[in-house]
């Protein structure tokens, strides 16, 4: 079993190996401003680049267990479409996410899990409820939540949904198809170009 010390001595490792190229005076060419924004959930197991198929610093990556959001992550979208100009939120879910199966047991059980991780439930739960969805599959309450999550940063944010408004940016709502790895589109706010798969569209 890892502990503290031998888990930070592997990190500084990596680290050791990522730098060689630079040490050697082999430096990458600046990265350029990022191009999206993507909201993850933080028990994906596969990074947003990787996924998106983009390089290194292309993203404002954000993520929390479940999709909470709370203030750091409204603070941190803001400046991405605000300071940073960025034309796209990505709200990224994934299959057999375990916040979403913990929603559902307590969907089920009408027990609340306690913890921090009683608000990651209680807000898939409300999704839930104001998309009108079935608890009876991970993915399906996985789609209502991405696309709830969606909505509430437009509803939550006035600079958000002032962007939206004005052409300037826009939020698609996806998941991962878990074999293929290929994006299925749930909702799309604003001009995106993109038709949703199921569940909502809005313009």
């Amino acid at each position: 079993m890892s502990n503290p010390m031998n888990t930070w001595h592997r990190l500084r490792a990596g680290n050791e190996k990522f730098f060689v190229p630079v040490r050697g005076g082999q430096r990458e060419p600046a990265l350029q401003a990022p191009i999206a924004a993507v909201f993850r959930c933080a028990d994906a197991a596969v990074g947003s680049e990787m996924i998106l198929g983009q390089s290194w610093g292309s993203l404002v990556d954000v993520s929390t267990w479940g999709h909470v959001i709370d203030d750091g992550v409204l603070a941190t979208m803001e400046c991405a479409v605000d300071t940073l100009e960025v034309p796209l939120i990505v709200v990224l879910g994934h299959a057999d996410c375990r916040a979403m199966r913990a929603a559902m047991r307590a969907w089920d059980d009408a027990v609340i899990p306690e913890g921090a991780t009683r608000i990651a439930v209680q807000q898939a739960l409300s999704s839930i409820v104001r998309r009108g969805a079935s608890a009876d599959s991970v993915d399906g309450v996985t789609a209502a939540h991405i696309v709830e999550t969606g909505v509430a940063l437009m509803e939550r944010s006035p600079i958000i949904s002032q962007r939206i408004d004005a052409g300037k940016c826009g939020i698609i709502c996806v998941t991962t198809d878990p074999v293929s790895g290929q994006l299925r589109t749930h909702a799309a706010i604003g001009p995106v170009g993109e038709v949703p798969d199921t569940l909502l569209e809005c313009v």
